[in-house]
């Protein structure tokens, strides 16, 4: 098994386009298929009938007023509702065209290709090298060397090492916030997920540590996808290559991020990205 996890020939990879003149970009690849989704809590809807899709090594943004539904529709990507009682989910959530909402799939099972970061960085109580190798460890059998190199290599992917090779035996939780969150993000990437799940990544972190997490959001779409919640507009603008405008746990409009940003269909969504929602 390969050390790096991330690292696959075989995932996502496509045909080259012809060199020639009349050549046109090869459209984008669905790596994530949302289909009629509705969540609800107990009796109340949060997320009703979304449909969307995901594109491969592409970062689709979720973004919408507080309450509408952007995070409980995040996690029910990963099955993270399978954790608690009295929730409810209906449609389809396609990986590759396979229904990861499936009762006969196991949400470990989920979890592994589909990743995902939380809003609070949440490091374990352990150590760095810990955090990062807990992962990997419940799925296979590794020899140290090859532990060492994979926590290595998701450190430096997670833009993390240079800060932390010396401390690898220290405590998670002793690190700043914004290095937290990267670890938290090395941590999620040790298991080579497919798609990365990011919710409000940065919404606790200074300036300068959110500039770290963005330009690590930039790298990561050349082995994955990702689906990030932001409530930073130009942050959004800054990193995503799709968007996704939601209000009252309905999808209001989907498209590039040039579109959305520049010039959205939907008076909801311009009123939205204008500042200018009430």
């Amino acid at each position: 098994m390969p050390v790096n996890l991330l690292i696959n020939e075989a995932r996502g990879s496509q045909a080259a386009p012809s060199l020639g003149a009349a050549s046109e970009p090869a459209a984008p690849t669905e790596k994530l298929s949302v289909r009629h989704l509705s969540f609800r809590y107990g009796r109340v809807l949060a997320v009703d009938d979304v449909s969307f899709p995901v594109y491969s090594n592409k970062v689709t943004a979720l973004i919408g007023p507080s309450g509408c539904g952007k995070s409980t529709l995040l996690r029910a990507l990963n099955r993270m509702h399978d954790l608690y009682r009295d929730q409810h989910v209906e449609g389809e959530v396609l990986l590759d065209g396979e229904n990861m909402l499936r009762p006969e799939i196991m949400a470990q099972h989920v979890r592994s290709r589909i990743g995902m970061v939380f809003q609070t960085p949440t490091p374990f109580p352990m150590s760095i090298y810990d955090n990062v190798a807990f992962g990997p460890r419940l799925y296979e059998t590794y020899s140290k060397r090859a532990l060492d190199e994979l926590v290595d290599a998701m450190l430096r992917r997670a833009a993390l090492w240079d800060e932390v090779k010396d401390m690898l035996k220290r405590d998670g939780r002793d690190l700043s916030g914004g290095q937290q969150q990267r670890l938290c993000i090395a941590r999620a990437l040790a298991l080579g997920p497919e798609v990365l799940l990011l919710d409000e990544p940065c919404s606790a972190l200074d300036p300068g540590s959110a500039a770290k997490i963005e330009e690590l959001i930039h790298g990561l779409k050349t082995d994955c996808t990702v689906v990030i919640i932001t409530h930073n507009l130009q942050q959004a603008a800054r990193i995503c290559d799709f968007a996704a405008f939601m209000y009252l746990g309905k999808l209001i409009e989907f498209g590039a991020a040039d579109q959305i940003f520049g010039a959205p269909h939907q008076p909801q969504t311009r009123d939205f990205v204008r500042g200018h929602f009430g």
